[in-house]
């Protein structure tokens, strides 16, 4: 969730991890379902003010 609070597309963090992008779109789509949101804007409004991804961003 760190990368998504800073602002990192799915490509970029596929590349990260060694994974698909798709994967990532989906496991970005379940937190957004799990937390009631439908969109990536509103998960970042839920995140630290400021935020470079640390702190309980992680969590």
């Amino acid at each position: 969730m760190a990368l998504v609070l800073q602002g990192r597309t799915s490509k970029e963090i596929a590349r990260e991890f060694g994974i698909s992008s798709l994967t990532v779109r989906k496991h970005r789509e379940n937190l957004l379902r799990k937390l009631g949101l439908r969109s990536t804007a509103q998960l970042m409004a839920l995140g630290p003010a400021g935020s470079d991804g640390a702190g309980s961003a992680e969590g």
